[in-house]
């Protein structure tokens, strides 16, 4: 099963100001930024590259996933991870920023009953893709997501379970007690799937791939790559892929971040 992965028009240079800061956990935190009027319409799938804020040594800009977006507000799930997330979280209702976006190709919409596994901020596009495609998808969309502990599943603040999202934990604290794709072959076994979706830890989508083969179905991975340029220029993000002439390489930004799974060398992805 092979589809089309959108790819986007030339994206745009956008200013846009912040609504607030949301604190979800200990470690993630949802930016809410108004939706520029310049901003091409976004796919789930695609990201912005944002400008840190000023003050600092940080010269390259950050690769985020649009975590959902409408005419009024953009929203990015981010994970503070280091110096610069941390300025990001930092940031309060009217400071500005700016960000190139929508970048790269989207999860294919012409499937029809799809599972979606994500991990970590890995969320973020799967989550985009139910609520975007929410009463206009022309078949079955279930979402599950998995988390170190419960601490990590925003249920305060993201309403996943309203949205009939399922839920695991690695040390069962709630939720599936194991692994995501322990679950999503749990689910399997109960209902049938034609496709595979997912994002997150590099380790936990190659579980999915070979989920996948074992099950005879199609898989897209949105992979999670350090970017520079994020337009192809600089190849700091390439991915290795199996081609017709061999081995071959593919820019993350530009090519993907939505990779066929059964084209990726999964031995030679880079594990965060």
């Amino acid at each position: 099963m092979s589809q089309t992965v959108f790819v986007p028009a030339r994206a745009r240079l956008c200013r846009a100001r912040v609504l607030s800061t949301i604190r979800l956990s200990s470690r993630y935190f949802l930016l809410r930024i108004v939706r520029p009027d310049e901003m091409p319409a976004s796919a789930p799938g695609q990201f912005v590259h944002v400008a840190v804020p000023p003050g600092g040594r940080f010269f390259l800009r950050r690769p985020l996933s649009i975590h959902n977006c409408d005419d009024n507000a953009l929203e990015l799930l981010i994970v503070e991870a280091g110096e610069g997330t941390r300025r990001m979280r930092r940031l309060a209702s009217g400071d500005s920023l700016d960000f190139y976006g929508p970048l790269g190709g989207a999860f294919p919409r012409s499937v029809t009953r799809v599972l979606a596994i994500g991990g970590g901020v890995g969320l973020a596009p799967l989550y985009y893709y139910g609520r975007r495609n929410a009463g206009g998808f022309r078949g079955t969309y279930r979402l599950l997501y998995g988390a170190r502990t419960r601490d990590d599943l925003f249920l305060e603040h993201v309403p996943l379970e309203a949205q009939g999202v399922g839920l695991a934990t690695d040390d069962g604290s709630y939720g599936f007690a194991g692994n995501v794709v322990s679950l999503a072959a749990a689910e399997l076994d109960r209902d049938e799937a034609d496709v595979l979706f997912s994002c997150g830890p590099t380790v936990m989508m190659r579980a999915v791939q070979r989920l996948a083969d074992e099950r005879g179905l199609a898989h897209y991975a949105s992979l999670e790559n350090r970017m520079a340029c994020a337009l192809g220029a600089c190849r700091a993000c390439v991915v290795p892929v199996r081609g017709a002439r061999g081995r071959e390489f593919r820019t993350v930004c530009h090519d993907g971040p939505v990779f066929d799974g059964s084209v990726l060398d999964w031995d030679g992805l880079p594990v965060p």
